[in-house]
């Protein structure tokens, strides 16, 4: 049985003030023992899917078919989810009378989380003198406490420095590896997603893409030509120009991404003024495509 499983999930919300507003649209998931990115802007639904798989939300339509019990998942929320005035063993302590642990059981497990997210000098602390990055590993440390099958992260680096996230995402690994979970991660930075297994990525409720972070990559080909347009209305030569190429292309505002370019492209560049770059290309490159081509049917892409 899969770790997650959704199908055909609807989600819509409504206010006095806009009506009602798709969340998530026939979207269906399938996840096992692996670590999955959500990739997508605010409002694409990444948020509203995480909250019907805590089953803090219930869908309209679809069925939610695992995991059963929320007793078997945990969720690194955008803000730590932790006492500011508790010290980090006090927190953690609490967390596992939460989930119903003996005391001798949560003592061992904050020995063993704490020395593998590098928080063993600081379970005295309080959480409010900790700083940004070890904050969060301390909410992490919180959320393994009960050696939960599935984990779920709501932006868990939000606000973070660089070494922090990268500190982050090593703790986060190795954590994974020894406890055998199934991760489930939203995120809009196209870095991030690049840790992942999978990438699904959102818009509008939907699923645009879903594949590791390699293919998704691939279906560009080995070169893309990015253009940068200094006037909108030179969009209309530069489409007919990688048209005579046979170069498919997708056009947002000024920006112009064509796949499986060659090297020469840039000398017969008909806009002097443009910028132009041929380069294998990013986890950002794919979804800036995609996220501007139709999608062929509700759902349909991200059952694997």
């Amino acid at each position: 049985m899969s770790a997650i499983e959704l199908q055909d999930i609807r989600v819509t919300y409504h206010t006095k003030k806009t009506g009602d507003r798709i969340a998530l649209d026939q979207f269906s998931l399938c996840a096992g023992n692996e670590m999955l990115a959500l990739l997508g802007p605010n409002g694409s639904g990444k948020s509203t899917l995480l909250n019907v798989i805590a089953q803090t939300i219930t869908p309209g339509s679809g069925k939610l078919i695992a995991p059963i019990s929320r007793k078997s998942l945990s969720v690194v929320f955008q803000t730590p989810a932790l006492d500011q005035l508790l010290t980090v063993r006090e927190n953690l302590m609490v967390a596992g009378a939460l989930h119903d642990l003996t005391k001798a059981q949560t003592q061992s497990r904050i020995i063993s989380i704490t020395t593998e997210l590098g928080l063993e000098d600081r379970l005295n602390d309080q959480i409010r003198h900790l700083s940004g990055g070890l904050a969060r590993r301390a909410d992490l440390a919180r959320a393994l406490i009960p050696h939960p099958s599935v984990l779920l992260l709501d932006e868990p680096t939000t606000g973070l420095d660089i070494d922090a996230r990268r500190v982050f995402w090593e703790t986060l690994d190795r954590t994974r590896s020894r406890l055998q979970m199934t991760v489930l991660i939203a995120t809009h930075i196209t870095d991030e997603a690049e840790h992942a297994d999978r990438v699904i990525m959102m818009r509008d409720g939907q699923s645009v893409k879903d594949d590791t972070p390699s293919n998704l990559k691939a279906t560009l080909g080995d070169r893309i030509v990015r253009i940068t347009l200094e006037n909108e209305s030179d969009t209309e030569q530069i489409a007919k120009w990688l048209g005579s190429n046979q170069i498919e292309h997708i056009i947002s505002d000024r920006l112009v991404i064509g796949h499986h370019a060659n090297a020469s492209l840039a000398s017969s560049c008909p806009v002097d003024s443009a910028s132009i770059t041929i380069a294998p290309p990013t986890l950002a490159d794919v979804y800036t495509y995609y996220a501007h081509t139709p999608i062929s049917s509700p759902g349909t892409g991200a059952l694997s």
